[in-house]
């Protein structure tokens, strides 16, 4: 497996400071629900980023956390919170 396969997720308060991480194995069901613990959710920023196959690192822009789990709802995307 290459870090290629793994989305990582760095979430920010509005300040800039980091305050939380995710991270997505592309093989792997995430908890989607973790995201759920930063309230209200406007008040955060989530960036995705990883590397390529090359690992070449990208970055996505940042984007609102309440936009970004409203995608997740709209896609039906699971909100399992048990570990």
């Amino acid at each position: 497996m290459t870090s290629a396969n793994v989305t990582e997720y760095t979430i920010h308060d509005l300040n800039g400071k980091e305050v939380g991480r995710h991270s997505q194995h592309c093989l792997c069901k995430t908890k989607w629900g973790k995201l759920l613990v930063f309230t209200p959710p406007e008040n955060y920023t989530i960036t995705a980023w990883g590397e390529d196959e090359e690992e070449e690192r990208w970055e996505n822009d940042p984007m609102s956390l309440k936009e970004f789990i409203d995608k997740l709802i709209k896609n039906r995307a699971s909100f399992n919170t048990t570990t």
